[in-house]
């Protein structure tokens, strides 16, 4: 009973942890982030923002328990960027910190919208305040908006309302499919599981080679338009990130870890991801980029790549002008510390001991 009671208190204690418990999410914090809620890539002169950065901010406050942190950059996002759509690019055009900053590009990252859906859906859950769910069935209706039925490949969501799609010809990302995020959607509503069914034989059906691109084309026909021509880079690695983190529960992790076996095996012999890969024969450039080893840590955990990719990643400060360095440290070093994972309905684990993170279960539903 003692021991029971004790437990119970450890439980209870990580839940009710204070902002800051999470050290990965205090660099970030300290680095990227403004006080009023805005998550800043200081590599760019104008100083922006994009939709994209506050939905991982948002993603990360949720896994630390900071609620503050998690509010603010979600009212900054609806303020400045809109409501259930929100523009992908915000800036300072004099690039002054204290300059008056506007939206720079109206259109949206449909990936964005779905962070943004599935951390309030998680919000709504984890911090037992339902007041989030109405913002999540607004994102949620746009995005059914963006939602096209491919010939031979299924229903997958457009990467943004406006130039994706053209004379039958339809243009996709594979990174901006999380399977985790999908699954969620369709264990919150049925409709999404045409969709993530759908996505996951678009990624598999891009990447023939077992390299995710960057983007890829399928025609009326749904044929993959010019494979040969495409390219695996900055986009495309979030690919295999979200694929590694997804449940061993989960029926597309196998499908999955078997597509994409070719460029986990090149990582395992290289220790570093290259930049760049050419789809049509798996040809690499001579630039390595330690960043990247952190979307591959679910994969080579038990390796020597793993070894090098951790001490890299580790021992490599964060600064404000490596925005999204920043951001695959983050969920690549968290993942491996154990800090988050995702059930099989795709649903945010957090760790019951906050002393040695070793057990991870799932709040209810």
């Amino acid at each position: 009973m003692k021991k029971n009671f004790l437990l119970a208190c450890l439980i209870s204690a990580v839940f009710a942890a204070p902002a800051g418990a999470w050290e990965l999410w205090d660099q970030f914090k300290a680095t990227n982030l403004t006080p009023e809620g805005r998550v800043v890539d200081y590599s760019e002169a104008k100083l922006i923002t994009t939709s994209e950065g506050q939905s991982y901010g948002m993603f990360f406050a949720l896994v630390a328990n900071d609620k503050k942190a998690f509010d603010e950059m979600f009212a900054w996002t609806e303020k400045n960027l809109g409501e259930n759509q929100p523009a992908w690019l915000w800036g300072i055009p004099d690039g002054k910190p204290n300059g008056t900053g506007k939206i720079l590009d109206t259109n949206n990252a449909t990936d964005s919208d779905m962070w943004i859906a599935y951390c309030l859906i998680e919000a709504a859950r984890i911090w037992n305040d339902p007041s989030y769910l109405p913002k999540a069935d607004g994102y949620l209706a746009k995005l059914k908006e963006l939602v096209r039925d491919v010939p031979t490949v299924g229903k997958i969501i457009l990467p943004g309302r406006v130039g994706f799609e053209e004379k039958g010809v339809i243009t996709i990302n594979p990174s901006y499919y999380p399977p985790h995020i999908l699954r969620r959607f369709a264990d919150y509503d049925p409709y999404w599981l045409p969709v993530l069914e759908g996505s996951i034989n678009a990624m598999v059906r891009c990447s023939p080679s077992g390299v995710a691109p960057d983007w890829a084309k399928f025609d009326a026909q749904g044929r993959l338009v010019d494979p040969q021509q495409m390219e695996g880079s900055y986009n495309a690695i979030r690919t295999y990130l979200w694929s590694g983190i997804l449940s061993p529960k989960d029926q597309n992790y196998e499908v999955l870890m078997r597509q994409y076996e070719p460029m986990i095996n090149l990582v395992k012999a290289t220790n570093i991801p290259p930049e760049k890969v050419n789809i049509g024969d798996m040809t690499v450039n001579n630039r390595q980029v330690n960043a990247f080893g952190a979307c591959f840590l679910p994969y080579v955990a038990a390796d020597k790549a793993g070894a090098v990719i951790r001490t890299v990643l580790t021992s490599t400060e964060m600064k404000g002008d490596n925005y999204y360095r920043n951001v695959l440290t983050v969920f690549g070093l968290g993942f491996d510390n154990r800090t988050y994972a995702f059930d099989e309905k795709g649903r945010l684990i957090l760790p019951t001991d906050n002393v040695a993170v070793k057990t991870m279960t799932p709040k209810n539903n």
